[in-house]
C-alpha cells in the first residue's frame, strides 16, 4: 500500500472542504481524483504532501504517518502542482540543480538523475535556456523534471494539463504512461473526465468534499453511467419523420440529433438503419455512444462536472 487515507476531515471556518474521505492507492497504480474545481481535490493533495494540516483522520505514505513525520514522507514523493515549481530567470539546468539541492543529492547521483530526466522528458536541447523563453508545454516538463529529480516512488500531479490544448494534453499523457512503465505509482487530480478515463487504473469521483464513487473507469461507466445510446443525424429536414418512424424505440430529438437509449444498442443498430433506409431517410451519422465518466458524475450528483466548478 503506497497511500492510505482514512476518514479525513478538513474545515475552513464553517466550510467543510473534506468530509470523511477514505481511499487507498496500490503500488505501481495510476490513481485518479476526478471532480470539479472546488470539490476538495487540491486540499486533499496538499494534505497528502504535508503542506496543509487536517482536522481529523489519518494519512500514511508507505506506512509513514504524514502528520507525525512530514519530512520523511515528503522524501518519498514528487509533487508537481498546477503552478510550475520553477524560476523564470534561471535556466533549466539551474532549476534542476536547485531542486536536487533540496533533496541533498550527491554530485554523482545528481549527474545520473539530470542525465535521465533530461533525456526522458526531452529537455536536452533546452538545458541552457532560461525558463521564461520556453513554451508552456516545456515549462510543465521542466516542472515535472524538478519534481522527480530525486527519483521518488510516488508522483503526485495536481491538474497537470490545465490550459493545454488537446495535442499537448495527449503528449503529457504519454509522459505519465512512461513514468508508470518505469515503476512509479502516480496519483493525478483532474476535472477532465477523458484524462481520468485514459490514464487511470482506478478513479475516485469527489464532489463537495466527499468521495461519491471509486472503482475502475470501465466498471464505473458500466454500473453508474446509465444506458448506452444510438445517436442519429439525418440529412435535410427529415428529423421529425425519422422520429415518428422510430417511435417504438422512444427516441428523443436533441439539437437536431435523434438519441435512442437502450440496454444493448448493438442488437438493434442494424435494424434501425434498415428502417430509415427503407423510407429513404438518409443519415449523416448513426453510431453507438457508450456512457462516459461525465455520465457517471451526472447520475451521482445531478449536474455536469463543469456546472460544479467555481468561477
Amino acid at each position: 500500500m503506497i497511500i492510505k487515507v482514512e476518514n479525513l476531515v478538513k474545515s475552513y471556518g464553517d466550510v467543510r472542504a473534506l468530509q470523511g474521505v477514505s481511499f487507498d492507492v496500490e503500488d505501481k497504480e495510476i490513481f485518479g481524483l476526478l471532480g470539479p474545481n472546488g470539490a476538495g481535490k487540491t486540499t486533499l493533495i496538499e494534505i497528502l504532501c504535508g503542506l496543509r494540516a487536517f482536522d481529523e483522520g489519518s494519512v500514511n505514505i508507505m506506512d509513514i504517518d504524514v502528520a507525525g513525520h512530514p519530512s520523511k514522507a515528503k522524501g518519498l514523493m514528487g509533487f508537481c502542482p498546477q503552478e510550475t515549481l520553477i524560476y523564470d530567470l534561471l535556466n533549466v539546468r539551474e532549476n534542476l540543480v536547485f531542486a536536487a539541492s533540496l533533496h541533498s543529492l550527491s554530485k554523482k547521483k545528481f549527474k545520473e538523475r539530470i542525465s535521465f530526466v533530461s533525456e526522458f522528458l526531452g529537455l536536452e536541447e533546452v538545458m541552457k535556456k532560461r525558463v521564461k523563453e520556453l513554451s508552456g508545454g516545456l515549462k510543465r516538463r521542466v516542472s515535472l523534471a524538478a519534481s522527480i529529480i530525486h527519483n521518488p516512488p510516488l508522483i503526485i500531479l495536481d491538474e497537470p494539463t490545465v490550459g493545454f490544448d488537446p495535442n499537448a494534453r495527449r503528449e503529457f499523457w504519454g509522459l505519465v504512461r512512461r513514468l508508470h512503465q518505469e515503476g512509479k505509482t502516480i496519483l493525478i487530480s483532474t476535472h477532465y473526465m477523458e484524462e481520468a478515463d485514459e490514464l487511470c487504473d482506478r478513479v475516485a469521483i469527489i464532489d463537495k468534499g466527499k468521495i461519491v464513487a471509486l472503482d475502475e473507469p470501465s466498471i464505473l461507466k458500466k454500473t453508474q453511467g446509465g444506458k448506452s445510446s444510438i445517436h442519429i443525424r439525418v440529412k435535410g429536414s427529415q428529423a421529425e419523420d425519422a422520429k415518428k418512424l422510430l417511435t417504438e424505440f422512444n427516441p428523443t430529438l436533441i439539437d437536431d440529433e435523434l438519441q435512442i437509449s437502450v440496454k444493448d444498442p448493438w442488437e438493434i443498430l442494424t435494424h434501425v438503419s434498415k428502417m430509415l433506409s427503407s423510407e429513404r431517410i438518409l443519415t449523416e451519422k448513426i453510431e453507438v455512444v457508450e456512457p462516459t465518466l461525465e455520465d457517471v458524475f451526472v447520475n451521482l450528483t445531478g449536474r455536469k462536472l463543469k456546472e460544479g466548478e467555481e468561477a
